[in-house]
């Protein structure tokens, strides 16, 4: 075995040729004052943006005089609103600075947010009047656009700063109490990767005890410039190796204890105590209460608007169908909701048949079946709009899982072992799968695999955001008509 002073050098040699070789100098930051320092970046761009707005707006009115105190009394309350919001969401954490897709959508939703709660403000203690609208306006446009700038060059920076080593990080070391030392490097890299610097690692072997490992890496940590402790352990171990690493503690240090990859999920889970007993949360809830009472609200309001908007078109349609075939204007049918339960789904009829039973033949291109009135009915989703009803009586959601018949589902949940998932939200006049060309008929049992895949990516990513881009994009999927029959 390599004594871990030697793997030590032979890292900081390693580290230490690469950033020669990329001519890299350590930036005079430390990883951890990334979030402190963009938080604060992000209150002067607030400040800077009203001030400089309400600068402008006035000369270009031939004011003479700038309100100084009253535009920044506005970009404290916008502060106060925005900057708490987005930090108790944990957006600050560099980790989350280079996820730029995420940042972009945060920061517009959460800065409307907060020119909503100010609006609202102003109106609210009567001093709207006293506010220049185009002044606020421009501040709006301003701010939004500077604060997607500030955070578009720190995912540069970031992203740059982790990819060649050049952050400083806190220096760390890591032991390795498992039988698999090679994922000692694999834990090391994800810590470098996240801001720290990784000076030793003590490596568990046949001719180390696990006694004189830990004796060796207090020795070395004893001190040293060492700030924090990483312990990688097999926790089927625990009872054996918990007075070992207990003894680290005698250093004045942070011990973080990285669990082996059986049963690293359970910590990324939520816990809750009951009592002297603990749980954890396996699985939760799709969505938080707040996250449910936003969804309805926004299925309620479509719907309403939908059915008052529509109601002359659903009676020009359903005499339609009544003079072109005989039987009802209406198809009722059986399908699956939320937690499998049972509901009927208003359709407006487009076939010659009624069926709702145990075997359900899926419509293909030229059906014969298909009415004349209902080739067009399909053809432009008109058949659909009656589950707005559905969505008023709280079975179905605007945007979800498009529900398939029952017959279907007990078919292809025996052949695709998370189909069920499916169910774990509302199901939808449209979804995901839907404006992503996952339409009509389903031939083989990978083009069901495919949409299902769409289906959980939905449940497992829900935000009212998706749920708008998904109303707007199912727009342009009636205009293409992709697999509609």
């Amino acid at each position: 075995m390599v004594p871990p002073e030697v793997i030590a050098t032979d890292r900081r040699v390693a580290t230490s040729a690469i950033d020669s070789n990329r001519g890299i100098s350590c930036w005079p930051i430390a990883y951890t004052s990334i979030e402190p320092i963009v938080c604060a970046l992000d209150i002067l761009l607030i400040v800077a943006a009203s001030v400089a707005s309400g600068a402008i707006y006035s000369s270009l009115n031939h004011q003479n005089d700038i309100d100084l105190v009253r535009h920044i009394a506005t970009a404290a309350v916008v502060c106060a609103v925005f900057v708490p919001l987005f930090r108790n969401r944990g957006l600050y954490d560099p980790t989350l600075l280079v996820n730029w897709q995420l940042q972009v959508r945060k920061i517009i939703v959460l800065w409307s947010i907060t020119l909503l709660i100010f609006a609202s403000a102003t109106f609210a203690f009567k001093i709207g009047p006293d506010f220049s609208r185009g002044a606020v306006l421009s501040f709006g446009i301003a701010g939004l656009a500077g604060l997607l700038a500030h955070h578009a060059l720190w995912r540069a920076i970031i992203d740059a700063g982790l990819r060649n080593g050049s952050l400083r990080g806190r220096e760390s070391i890591l032991l390795c109490m498992h039988d698999a030392p090679e994922r000692a490097e694999i834990h090391a890299n994800d810590l470098e990767c996240h801001g720290f610097k990784i000076k030793n690692i003590f490596y568990s072997a046949a001719d180390v005890s696990p006694k004189e490992l830990i004796e060796r890496a207090i020795a070395y940590a004893r001190g040293s410039e060492i700030k924090e402790i990483f312990v990688a352990a097999d926790l089927q171990r625990w009872s054996t190796i918990r007075s070992l690493i207990q003894r680290l503690c005698d250093l004045p240090l942070p011990l973080t204890l990285l669990p082996d990859e059986n049963i690293v999920t359970l910590f990324q889970r939520t816990s809750r105590r009951f009592g002297s007993s603990v749980g954890i949360e396996f699985q939760r809830a799709p969505l938080s209460v707040s996250e449910r009472i936003a969804k309805r609200a926004l299925d309620v309001i479509v719907a309403i608007v939908g059915i008052v908007l529509l109601t002359p078109m659903f009676l020009i349609v359903a005499l339609a169908i009544k003079l072109d075939s005989p039987g009802p204007a209406l198809f009722m049918q059986t399908r699956h909701g939320f937690n499998s339960k049972k509901f009927k789904i208003f359709k407006f009829r487009t076939m010659t048949v009624l069926d709702d039973g145990a075997t359900i033949k899926q419509a293909v291109r030229g059906d014969s079946r298909v009415t004349n009135i209902g080739e067009w009915l399909r053809k432009t989703s008109i058949d659909e709009l009656p589950q707005l009803f559905n969505v008023l009586k709280g079975e179905m959601s605007i945007v979800g899982p498009r529900p398939h018949a029952a017959a279907h589902d007990d078919y292809y949940e025996q052949l695709i072992s998370c189909y069920a998932f499916r169910h774990h939200m509302k199901p939808g006049i449209t979804g995901w799968a839907q404006v992503n060309g996952c339409r009509g008929e389903t031939p083989t049992l990978e083009c069901m695999k495919e949409r299902v895949e769409c289906d959980i990516w939905y449940v497992d990513n829900w935000s009212v955001f998706l749920d708008l881009k998904i109303i707007f994009g199912t727009v342009l999927e009636l205009v293409r008509s992709r697999n509609a029959y």
